[in-house]
């Protein structure tokens, strides 16, 4: 049995999308969630849970780590909502929750790539153990793109993952101590948004009166002539790494 702080290890940093049209489950598991996801969005139909999953991108300019659906649900059904988030994000990690009567759905949900199927009435720690193989397996996915020796990036561009080194073909583009940290901190997460906070926290924690939007305006800008079209600037939250 998996205990619940084991799983919060995994889960804390996450985000997640809940779908379910039983308004009291709805309320009662969102709860438990709220202890164990950085955030949780809920929708009562399919209809709503694709609104709330399409502008969370538009939003973050990243997708919810996982989705928990139903299946019967009013206006766009379970399996139609996972067709159309498969349609977005080929790779979307998702956790079907529905009823005894629609065991008969498991076969076709396996087929379209879904992480677990439960079936209602659910207990609380089979739903920890779940969420904690689907938290592991995103994690170690995460974990691998780290451990590659080369990332390879836009326009015939790699950075040596083992040496913290930038390449174009087979010449190394010669970086600043702070380009350096930047790319780092870019490889490191991914397609995520890299904020303003962060990226301070960085480059200037031992010399804070450094830290302005001014001087790493000036940095990006530098690093952006080096590897042209790879960064771009989401407005009031941050940069991030275009693979």
């Amino acid at each position: 049995m998996i205990s619940y702080d084991k799983v919060f290890n995994l889960t804390k940093n996450l985000n997640i999308l809940y779908v379910e049209d039983d308004i009291i489950l709805l309320k009662e598991t969102s709860e438990n969630f709220e202890n164990m996801f950085l955030k949780v969005d809920t929708a009562t139909d399919g209809e709503e849970g694709l609104k709330k999953y399409l502008q969370f991108f538009q939003n973050n300019y990243k997708h919810y780590d996982i989705v928990i659906t139903d299946i019967n649900m009013p206006k766009i059904n379970g399996i139609e909502l996972i067709k159309k988030i498969y349609t977005e994000n080929e790779k979307q990690s998702i956790i079907v929750i529905s009823a005894h009567n629609e065991s008969e759905y498991l076969l076709e949900l396996i087929n379209l790539g879904i992480e677990q199927f439960l079936i209602k009435p659910h207990n609380y720690n089979t739903i920890l153990d779940v969420l904690y193989k689907t938290a592991n397996k995103l994690l170690k996915s995460s974990q691998t793109i780290l451990d590659k020796k080369t990332i390879v990036l836009k326009n015939d561009f790699f950075w040596d993952n083992e040496n913290n080194l930038l390449f174009h073909s087979e010449n190394n583009i010669k970086l600043t101590k702070n380009e350096t940290l930047l790319m780092q901190i870019f490889i490191k997460n991914r397609c995520k948004i890299s904020t303003l906070q962060e990226i301070f926290n960085i480059l200037w924690i031992d010399t804070p009166h450094l830290a302005s939007t001014e001087t790493l305006k000036s940095i990006i800008s530098r690093l952006r002539k080096k590897i042209p079209n790879t960064i771009e600037n989401v407005y009031g939250l941050g940069y991030r790494l275009i693979f």
